[in-house]
């Protein structure tokens, strides 16, 4: 099984458990996660804390690239795996908390940001790299970002698909406890769990509603949608997205020439 669970009191731990797959975002994966999710609400739990397998340094590689589509079709459409896991975990009646240990890479960034609160080790490492293999990343995607960083933060972080520290996490707000180890990460994440479960559960339920409410308020206009769906279309479809992915596969840097 690609996830792990642990119960104590009315705290589920969710552990990413795929160390030789670098914990990549599969549908299976991800799906296994939104089923844990509803089991979790089903049970009555308070706080679901998210952490993962060490894997060589890395807390997930992100998107498992090999279940791309290859130019055919949107490879981020509002229904793939990755969006109803983030719809899931934004719809959980209680907070889910990252705790994050390694480096942070692709869709498991946004998987991260979309999480309520994060407790990360100060080595660990976020990255959004799209950009690294032409991927048009969608709208809703962007906007989590947006919604979580300085604007101009987020720019960099798109533009360059370099990563960020904990440290310039925390600084920026995404991260709000940082650690020196794991077992300092999962110590200070269950703390913060059982401090959560002992609130009512029923105000923290529509309190966390509010909040997703209030960010998430940003309307587009019919033109702007459409512009932003031909500027994604252009990109999946190009070469450039073809050879990002080809490069992947191929262990070498590519070469984009913006067609």
């Amino acid at each position: 099984m690609p996830i792990v669970r642990q119960d104590a009191a009315h705290v589920r731990t969710l552990t990413l458990d795929e160390p030789d797959r670098r914990n990549a975002l599969s549908a299976a994966l991800l799906g296994e996660f939104v089923a844990e999710l509803s089991a979790a609400a089903q049970e009555g739990m308070r706080a679901v804390i998210v952490q993962a397998s060490p894997a060589a340094g890395v807390w997930s590689a992100g998107h498992d690239i090999d279940e791309l589509p290859h130019g055919d079709r949107d490879p981020l459409t509002w229904d793939n795996p990755l969006e109803e896991a983030l719809r899931a975990v934004r719809d959980a009646p209680f907070p889910v908390i990252a705790a994050v240990d390694g480096s942070v890479w692709g869709g498991a960034c946004d998987l991260v940001l979309t999480c309520d609160l994060v407790v990360a080790v100060r080595t660990a490492s976020f990255a959004i790299t799209p950009t690294r293999l032409g991927i048009p990343y969608n709208t809703a995607g962007v906007s989590h970002f947006v919604s979580a960083l300085p604007l101009h933060v987020a720019k960099e972080m798109f533009f360059t698909a370099d990563p960020i520290t904990a440290e310039q996490a925390a600084l920026y707000g995404v991260v709000n406890r940082l650690v020196g180890d794991r077992d300092e990460m999962a110590a200070s994440a269950m703390a913060l769990a059982e401090r959560i479960a002992t609130r009512a559960p029923l105000a923290v339920r529509a309190i966390k509603a509010e909040m997703a409410a209030l960010t998430e308020s940003r309307t587009l206009s019919s033109d702007t949608f459409e512009r932003l769906a031909v500027l994604r279309t252009r990109a999946w479809t190009s070469r450039d997205y073809a050879e990002g992915l080809a490069a992947f596969h191929e262990r070498r840097s590519p070469e984009f020439t913006g067609e």
